[in-house]
């Protein structure tokens, strides 16, 4: 049975996500790799994982939850600016997107040492909506050799957690010092 990612048995504690830092990959250098021919490989973990998920509002279909995908763009523009992914800048036609229309590319950076050692220093993943929901993916550059798939199980589950606690939690807007 699926398990929300922040009721996981298995899944980082707020703690242990402490050790992580998201950092947006540069435009200039998703550009640079396109244009030299390399290929952004993604495993989207909502399709590709049946045991965990993020469930963003209680019941989609009521509406009303405590964060739908409108609230997390919003927060990701806040925190990051607006998506850096070619094809998904904001303002652009959207008409030939089917399920994604915003996408961001992150390096998950390790900071500290971690007991066990069986985490990389650091790794990519995307943030995008998908079915207007919120989607969380392993993601590897072909020139570098990396396949989102062979990643573990903690790579799977502190990339989920730390995405999800970023895009839940309010931030200061600018209008009136407003938590949002």
């Amino acid at each position: 049975m699926p398990v929300d990612i922040r009721d996981h048995p298995d899944a980082p504690s707020l703690e242990e996500l402490h050790e992580f830092t998201l950092v947006p990959v540069a435009r200039s250098e998703i550009e640079s790799r396109i244009e030299a021919g390399e290929e952004l490989r993604e495993l989207n973990l909502r399709e590709e994982r049946n045991d965990v998920f993020v469930q963003l509002t209680p019941d989609p279909e009521e509406g009303g939850g405590d964060v739908d995908i409108g609230m997390v763009l919003y927060r990701l523009v806040q925190l990051f600016g607006t998506p850096e992914m070619p094809g998904y800048e904001a303002g652009t036609d959207i008409s030939d997107r089917e399920d994604t229309t915003f996408k961001y590319l992150f390096r998950l950076v390790r900071e500290g040492e971690l007991e066990d050692g069986t985490l990389p220093e650091e790794w990519l993943i995307t943030v995008f909506d998908t079915h207007v929901d919120f989607g969380v993916g392993l993601a590897g550059w072909s020139g570098d050799g990396v396949d989102p798939s062979e990643y573990d199980d903690d790579v799977v589950l502190v990339s989920l957690a730390l995405a999800t606690n970023v895009v839940t939690e309010p931030v200061t807007c600018e209008y009136k010092d407003k938590w949002y």
